[in-house]
C-alpha cells in the first residue's frame, strides 16, 4: 500500500521529468515546467467551468494545448531566436505562472465534474489512473528516445551540435521538438494534477521545476547534454518519492525534510559525478 501511495505522490513529477528528460539530453534547460504544469491546469479549469459550461473534454484539450504552445516558444527563442535556454525558459516561466495568478485572481477554480476526477483517480488493478498515466509516459518516452530517429538525434546534438549540423542533422527542429514534448508532459501533469485535487490552483506546482531537473540529473544524464537513459530517469523521481515518503513517515520536521531532500541531492550528485571521473 505505502508503495502505491510514493508512486501516486511521484506521479506528476515522473511525468514531467520525462519530457525534461528530452530537453537535457539534447543540451538545453526548461525552467518554465512548474509554470507550465500551473497554468495548464488553470487554464484547464477556467475552461472547464467558465467558457465550456462544464465540458471537460475540451477544457483538457484546451490545457493540453497550452502546455505544447509554452514548449513551441520556449524552442523559439532558443532554437531560432538563439536566446539562452536557461534566459528564455525562465522568461517564459514567469509570463506563465503570471498567467496563472491573473486567469484566477490568485483564486482555486473549483466545483470541477466529478467525472473530470475519474481522469487521475480511478482504480485499476489496485493503482489510481494517474499512476497509470506516468507509467505509459515513461514506456512511450522511452520508445521515442531510444528506438527512434528523433531520439538518436536527440543524443547526437546533446553530444556536438556543430558536428550534427555539419552531419546534416536538423538541430534546430530537434530543439524545438523536445521543447514541444516537454511542454506536452508539463501540459498532461497539469490537467491530471487538477483532476486529482479536483482544483485548479495556480500556485500549485512552484518547485516542480527544481525537482523534475534534479530528477533527471540524479537518473545519470548529464546537464551537458548527449547522455542520458529514461529508466534511470524513472528512478531518479522515485528515489526523490522514497525519501520523501520515509521522512513523512518518521514525522520528520517540514523545514529540516527539506534540508535532507536537497542533502540526498547533492550526494547523489557528487557520487555521479566521483562516477564519472573514476
Amino acid at each position: 500500500r505505502n508503495l502505491a501511495q510514493i508512486l501516486l505522490q511521484i506521479s506528476t513529477l515522473g511525468i514531467a521529468a520525462v519530457g525534461a528528460t528530452f530537453v537535457i539530453i539534447s543540451g538545453d534547460l526548461d525552467l518554465s515546467i512548474g509554470a507550465n504544469v500551473a497554468v495548464s491546469g488553470v487554464i484547464t479549469a477556467v475552461a472547464t467551468m467558465n467558457w465550456f459550461g462544464g465540458n471537460w473534454v475540451l477544457g483538457v484539450a484546451l490545457g493540453l494545448t497550452c502546455g505544447v504552445s509554452i514548449g513551441l516558444v520556449n524552442g523559439f527563442l532558443s532554437a531560432i531566436l538563439r536566446v539562452p535556454a536557461f534566459i528564455a525558459t525562465l522568461g517564459v516561466g514567469v509570463i506563465a505562472g503570471g498567467l496563472a495568478l491573473w486567469l484566477t485572481n490568485g483564486l482555486t477554480v473549483s466545483g470541477l465534474p466529478e467525472d473530470f476526477a475519474a481522469l487521475a483517480t480511478t482504480n485499476i488493478f489496485g493503482l489510481q489512473t494517474l499512476v497509470w498515466f506516468m507509467l505509459a509516459t515513461f514506456l512511450i518516452g522511452g520508445i521515442v528516445l531510444h528506438f527512434t530517429n528523433h531520439g538518436l538525434r536527440t543524443f547526437v546534438v546533446g553530444g556536438n551540435r556543430e558536428a550534427a549540423f555539419l552531419s546534416g542533422v536538423p538541430v534546430s527542429r530537434v530543439r524545438i521538438t523536445n521543447f514541444a514534448i516537454a511542454g506536452l508532459c508539463a501540459g498532461l501533469a497539469g490537467v491530471l494534477l487538477t483532476a486529482r485535487v479536483q482544483a485548479g490552483q495556480p500556485s500549485i506546482s512552484t518547485t516542480l521545476t527544481l525537482y523534475a531537473t534534479a530528477s533527471v540529473i540524479l537518473g545519470g544524464t548529464s546537464l551537458l547534454g548527449g547522455e542520458g537513459f529514461m529508466l534511470r530517469t524513472f528512478f531518479g523521481v522515485l528515489l526523490i518519492g522514497v525519501v520523501q515518503n520515509g521522512l513523512d513517515i518518521m514525522r520528520v520536521d517540514y523545514a529540516l525534510k527539506e534540508v535532507a531532500v536537497g542533502t540526498v541531492f547533492v550526494l547523489a550528485a557528487a557520487s555521479e559525478a566521483l562516477r564519472r571521473r573514476r
